[in-house]
């Protein structure tokens, strides 16, 4: 706009200077004009040079006396003359003022104003009625023209404006996206080292324990019973072998059951009859329901529920004779349940309560399950899971099992 408004008004300041009349004296008028224009041409060069520096709590003063000023020269130049080309001016006028204060009505009105005046300039010239108002048909048809180009050009800054502001908060909008993206995967991170630490402690761990036991054993009977001791021995091969497939799991970072070939019915009882074998206990299993499928992470769930629980028993509880382990499946839940008739844990019970419960709590929370230990109503300990139908249903549906 500045370019545009220098180079109007300087070229009309020579056209005027060029064109007029050789014959007329160079009296006042032409000075006046020459000195209007000049003065018009200075005053639109210090606005652009320095309006932006000037302060913004007075901006809008001084935005009115910027054009108040520079129209009163303009019209003074015309009214000085009556010359057509200084009256064009109006229209470089009427741009600036709405680009500052709006077309309308601002705008639309102090164009009115500023065309009504010179109207009335060249009425005082003596031009007929019927070219007045051909000449203000003119000139209302060319302030309209250029009131709609500035109205259309500060939609089309607002716009750029806008996408800009959209560009902005676009690309923070990403910043921001990889950065939860980041924190997404650390959590993931830490979340699998979670889960790996509970199956190594749940998996590897059951394992470790029946070997220590079952070594034990070996050590004490390998003089009196070395037929006994011999088959502690191939227990401990049988289980030393199983931790090693525990730990290649778990290196694998595999979230696969055990046995993800077996049905867990079938994992489960395969699991408490090789207990019952081993450690010497009355071990049973008991299924009730109808079997459904499950998703990875809850027949995992419910297969360490079991395994930890077998583990605690052997190595914490005193006295036990028997322990029945249940799988019960109903149309709203499943329902797991682990029981010994050993004796009730002393005032110290909460010690016992380690790790490993506390990581199958967790598993059973995830699946929006129940999960509760502690004494027997008479004797003994009981690990209880409940899982919701619905919820299994939903982790199937995430995990795509």
């Amino acid at each position: 706009m500045q370019w545009i408004s220098y180079f109007m008004v300087f070229s009309v300041l020579v056209i005027f200077i060029l064109e007029y009349p050789l014959n007329e004296k160079l009296d006042w008028r032409f000075y006046g004009t020459v000195l209007a224009l000049g003065v018009l041409l200075v005053i639109n060069i210090l606005w652009f040079q320095s309006h932006e520096k000037l302060d913004h709590r007075h901006i809008r003063f001084y935005a009115w006396a910027f054009n108040i000023v520079t129209d009163l020269l303009v019209l003074a130049a015309f009214a000085f003359t009556g010359r057509g080309e200084v009256i064009f001016l109006l229209f470089m006028q009427a741009a600036q003022f709405a680009t500052i204060f709006g077309v309308w009505p601002a705008g639309a009105i102090f164009s009115a104003i500023s065309l009504g005046i010179a109207l009335g300039i060249l009425k005082a010239y003596g031009i007929a009625n019927d070219q007045l108002v051909q000449t203000a048909a003119q000139f209302m048809a060319g302030m309209i023209f250029i009131l709609v180009f500035v109205l259309l050009e500060s939609r089309s800054v607002q716009e750029t404006h806008r996408a800009e502001g959209l560009l902005r908060d676009l690309q923070a909008a990403n910043i921001a996206l990889k950065a939860a993206h980041q924190k997404e995967k650390g959590l993931a991170i830490a979340e699998e080292r979670m889960r790996l630490a509970r199956d190594i402690h749940d998996g590897l761990g059951h394992h470790l324990t029946v070997l220590s036991i079952q070594l034990q054993a070996a050590e004490k009977l390998v003089e009196r019973n070395p037929q006994a001791a011999a088959e502690a021995l191939r227990v401990s091969r049988v289980e030393a072998q199983a931790a090693l497939e525990e730990v290649r799991r778990s290196v694998g970072v595999m979230r696969e059951s055990p046995a993800e070939s077996q049905p867990l019915v079938e994992m489960i009882s395969s699991l408490v009859h090789d207990f019952d074998e081993h450690t010497g206990l009355q071990s049973n299993f008991e299924q009730n329901g109808t079997p459904i499928e499950l998703s990875t992470f809850a027949e995992q769930t419910l297969y360490r529920t079991v395994q930890e629980s077998l583990t605690n028993i052997q190595k914490h509880a005193r006295g036990v004779k028997h322990i029945l382990v249940k799988l019960e499946y109903s149309t709203l839940a499943i329902r797991l349940a682990v029981n010994d008739d050993g004796q009730k844990p002393g005032s110290g019970s909460s010690d016992q309560v380690g790790y490993g419960l506390k990581g199958l709590q967790e598993r059973v929370e995830q699946l929006g399950g129940d999960f509760c230990c502690g004494p027997g109503q008479d004797t003994g300990f009981q690990v209880n899971v409940t899982i919701p139908l619905q919820e299994i249903i939903r982790d199937q549906s995430t995990s795509g099992g």
